[in-house]
């Protein structure tokens, strides 16, 4: 799959978007930002719905955007999810499949397995129904769905959860992360929720004013000095890793990370299991000491590897241990009463731990 590059402005009276940027030919994007900086402006240029966009947009080798062409949004083959599912009221789940199906582009021949994505989503059972027997939720996976039978070369999520009360979005979260496995199709995810961007984003686009403040991968952009969302107040660490052992008497599984740290987490999941670890910085004590005696059960050795912040009454600490990045957010007080600073060997204290099935 060919390189994918954007370079678009958008100039309004009150507010422009200009961006240049690489989008991934796998994965998902995340483009995070907060209310009114551009997200979804941004995704529009990209699907051929803005008309006085200017610049560059090459997707899987065609060219969809320059100075002499626009293309429309059908000729862009997309997939666009909408923050509501935009089902057509008057037709069956059925007819709105089929719709999708219909509008499948021609240069694309690969064909889908309906019947094993009907099940992907659990939609078997509302065929016959109209949209307005279904729950937000399950208008969102029909929606999701019939994206997918266009085939498209990109999917385009605008807030897909945004419109649902949070027992639905834990709902069709699930769905979300498997429509990421099994579907080898680039998405972009725009989104305001760290927790959404945290768990289902491979590489994320940080926005702000219309401008990118920070691209890079969803590890890098959560810890590094230069990105906005390390400093964030919510600022958490993204563990990519591997379940290696099961404890059903405690109910814990213990979760290899790529670069070999054991981490134990609430919950027993399948050995072999590939998740994902997220780590909130408020949760990361540190100590100069191993502690054996401790109710703490994950206790990691690393080293300071930057200090990235100290605001108000609190520092924030980013340690590294076999390369892997916590983040560790302290009071002033206890960074000067330990005298921490870069390339001190430190313990860390992980309070608590949340753990994402990919």
């Amino acid at each position: 799959m060919k390189a994918n590059h954007c370079r678009i402005k958008l100039q309004r009276e009150d507010f422009t978007v200009e961006a240049e940027f690489a989008l991934p030919a796998q994965g998902v994007t995340g483009i995070f930002g907060h209310s009114g900086s551009g997200k979804t402006t941004l995704l529009r240029c990209l699907a051929g719905l803005e008309k006085e966009v200017q610049g560059h947009i090459e997707i899987n080798g065609q060219t969809w955007l320059s100075d002499s062409q626009n293309l429309s949004s059908q000729d862009r083959n997309i997939g666009y999810i909408f923050q509501e599912g935009r089902l057509f009221p008057h037709l069956s789940v059925q007819a709105n499949l089929d719709y999708g199906v219909k509008r499948c582009s021609t240069q694309n021949t690969t064909s889908l397995d309906r019947d094993h994505l009907f099940k992907l989503f659990n939609i078997c059972h509302l065929l016959e129904r109209k949209p307005h027997q279904l729950s937000g939720g399950e208008k969102q996976r029909v929606a999701i769905a019939r994206a997918l039978l266009k085939n498209p070369q990109i999917m385009l999520l605008d807030e897909p959860l945004a419109s649902l009360d949070e027992r639905r979005k834990q709902e069709i979260l699930p769905f979300l992360d498997r429509l990421h496995r099994e579907f080898n199709i680039p998405m972009l995810y725009v989104s305001h929720s760290i927790e959404e961007v945290t768990r289902l984003c491979d590489y994320i686009l940080v926005i702000e004013q219309g401008h990118i403040q920070f691209e890079g991968r969803l590890h890098e952009a959560l810890v590094a000095p230069e990105s906005p969302l390390a400093k964030a107040s919510n600022a958490a660490a993204v563990l990519d890793g591997t379940v290696i052992k099961q404890e059903k008497e405690f109910q814990l599984s213990t979760i290899q990370t790529s670069n070999g740290n054991n981490i134990i987490v609430p919950g027993v999941a399948n050995p072999g299991q590939q998740v994902r670890i997220h780590i909130h910085a408020n949760n990361v004590s540190l100590c100069k000491r191993a502690i054996s005696d401790s109710s703490i059960l994950n206790i990691i050795e690393g080293t300071i590897s930057a200090i990235i912040e100290k605001t108000g009454s609190h520092a924030l600490l980013q340690i590294n241990s076999r390369n892997d990045i916590f983040l560790a957010r302290i009071t002033k007080k206890s960074h000067h009463q330990l005298g921490l600073d870069i390339g001190q060997r430190i313990f860390m204290q992980i309070k608590a731990v949340s753990i994402y099935g990919t």
